[in-house]
């Protein structure tokens, strides 16, 4: 055999290897992807709180002058969510977490309390184009973000109706995540021993 035959049956050989590889990786990808779509979404991330904490029994501003004490609300879940004006990820997941909240009160008995840090009630009016919503309160005290040991924004919690701190959200989220609601409800009436 002359080296122009061998030079085309090697290539001719590649040529099928190469044909037989792409089918492989092909084959392996449909297998995986669709493996992916049977599997559970990935675990809406918290961390636990299972000290007992209490959360501060502190005075919130409302916008029409009253105020909002977090003790006024045991007995019922509330997710207590830290944020501000000037944060762009806090303007990003607000929307949805409102949204959220109004649904978990309506269906679950969760109240949320979305309290921002900002240094006036003229900003967060302008934020919202003058239409506060209810579940929006102010604190005017740098201690209440300091105990609960917010250090980046948002920062989330859920308080069990105890008072008790149950689980902790560091940084935004995508509240609109069917595995927000499950996990909030699924947590909001548990004691310290009972989190997943």
């Amino acid at each position: 055999m002359g080296a122009p035959s061998r030079l085309r049956a090697f290539g001719g050989a590649a040529g099928v290897l190469m044909l037989l590889q792409a089918l492989a990786v092909g084959l392996y990808w449909a297998v995986e992807h669709g493996r992916a779509a049977d599997r559970p979404g990935r675990p809406f991330e918290h961390e636990p709180l299972s000290g007992g904490e209490p959360a501060p029994d502190v005075a919130l501003a409302r916008p029409d002058g009253s105020e909002l004490r977090l003790g006024a609300l045991r007995g019922r879940a509330v997710l207590l969510h830290v944020w501000a004006t000037w944060c762009a990820p806090c303007r990003a997941e607000l929307p949805a977490l409102l949204d959220l909240g109004r649904e978990l009160r309506r269906d679950g008995g969760i109240e949320l309390v979305a309290v921002s840090v900002d240094e006036s009630w003229d900003v967060v009016r302008a934020f919202f184009d003058g239409d506060v919503p209810p579940e929006v309160v102010r604190s005017s005290s740098p201690a209440f973000a300091r105990w609960l040991g917010v250090s980046t924004l948002p920062d989330t919690f859920l308080v069990r109706p105890d008072g008790t701190l149950a689980l902790r959200f560091t940084g935004a989220r995508d509240w609109s995540a069917p595995e927000a609601k499950l996990l909030l409800a699924g947590h909001a009436g548990s004691g310290p021993g009972n989190l997943k």
